[in-house]
């Protein structure tokens, strides 16, 4: 069986690349090398170094390890000095003790002294693949704990305002808390949040996922534009692009590095579902649902939470949010209307600006740049005071 078809059945989804050093004596290393060497693969890579006894372990492989499989004689306090001197100098970095004979007694004690996990001599492909994507798992596991909050605006049907609701929410986000908030406009035909803005971007969303292995956090961070108003996009394409050729690896990848380099994430979703778009959607932490007060708008929300309530996402994650909301005596649907349509609370609800909203638009402004104390601008501002709340985001 080859590599990439062990790694894929052992790892697959796994969208970090796993770079594992291997030191042990020649003869050990032998039993690797085939397959193995030169092995790149998009959940991990090996790299061997032949080293004997005690000898000093290469610098620069050190450095650029995400993880390390090292022989240790338990026997030889050289050997065990050596061990204790790389957990000291890369403590977070996962160590796999490779040893001959190794008993309960002895991985026990190894793992009390910081030791990842124990891998036996002579080496067994298929052991020393096991012990590797515990590592990538764990390490995996470690950095979503460092993920900023990701939210997804999502509208039950077309031309419900979206976009208006996220780059304002972006900023409103921004200039609470005092950290960096991005919008990332995953609608890949009809994104407009950079024009929203009045920004223009060289590089897209599109060509992010098109990077492949080579997509990383100064891509993402070279790609992304600044607002000035604290808030940075990721701009949808220029042109229109099939959206069903996304790969799924590449884009949670993505999803990954930006919240990486940013306190917060805002996505703006197409309209229709795909496989990876409902794959985004569950990687959030909250989605804020836009609907409004037209009986078709309401039954496609419906239709929206049976969707994610199918998938698992939880219920008390999802905000519905009425956007253009209008508050008139001879109102058809009013809000405690949508509320038992829905038989789910309404969140908050946007007060409708039409005049003032497009004038900003058409200008590449927010609203508040144009008008100032609107009833809109009030309401998103407490929207994002509620979002910061869910998602525990303190200024």
């Amino acid at each position: 069986m080859g590599t990439d078809s062990i790694l894929d059945k052992k790892h697959r989804g796994a969208h970090g690349l796993l770079n594992c050093h291997v030191f042990a004596k020649r003869e050990h290393l032998a039993r690797l090398e085939n397959p193995f060497t030169g092995v790149a693969h998009h959940s991990a890579s090996l790299t061997l170094h032949a080293v004997a006894g005690h000898e000093h372990l290469f610098p620069d492989a050190l450095r650029q390890a995400q993880c390390i499989i090292l022989e240790v004689d338990p026997r030889d306090e050289l050997s065990l000095a050596r061990m204790e001197q790389v957990r000291r100098a890369r403590p977070s970095m996962p160590i796999i003790a490779a040893i001959e004979h190794a008993d309960f007694n002895l991985t026990r004690a190894l793992i009390r002294q910081g030791v990842f996990d124990v891998v036996n001599l002579p080496f067994e492909q298929d052991e020393v693949l096991s012990r590797i994507m515990d590592a990538s798992a764990s390490l995996a596991a470690d950095s979503k704990a460092d993920l900023a909050p990701m939210v997804s605006v999502v509208r039950a049907v077309g031309g419900l305002g979206a976009t208006t609701v996220i780059t304002h929410l972006a900023a409103a986000i921004a200039r609470r808390t005092g950290k960096s908030c991005c919008v990332l406009d995953l609608d890949l035909q009809f994104g407009e949040a950079a024009h929203y803005l009045g920004l223009t971007a060289a590089t897209s969303v599109l060509d992010l996922l098109e990077a492949g292995d080579r997509l990383d956090n100064d891509l993402v961070r070279n790609a992304a534009v600044e607002s000035g108003r604290g808030t940075f996009v990721l701009a949808a394409p220029q042109g229109i692009s099939p959206i069903e050729q996304v790969d799924l690896d590449i884009l949670l990848r993505l999803l990954d590095v930006v919240r990486q380099e940013f306190d917060f994430v805002l996505v703006d979703l197409p309209p229709s579902w795909t496989n990876w778009s409902l794959s985004a959607l569950l990687g959030s932490n909250e989605i804020v649902l836009l609907t409004d007060q037209t009986i078709n708008g309401l039954r496609q929300t419906r239709r929206s939470l049976d969707l994610f309530d199918s998938v698992d996402f939880p219920r008390e994650n999802v905000s519905i949010v009425v956007n253009r909301f209008e508050k008139r005596l001879m109102q058809k649907i009013g809000l405690d209307d949508v509320g038992r349509a829905l038989e789910r609370p309404v969140a908050a609800t946007l007060a409708f600006e039409k005049n003032t909203l497009a004038e900003a638009q058409d200008q590449g402004r927010l609203i508040d740049e144009v008008a100032r104390k609107t009833r809109f601008s009030a309401d998103i501002a407490n929207l994002a005071e509620d979002i910061c709340a869910h998602t525990g985001v303190r200024s």
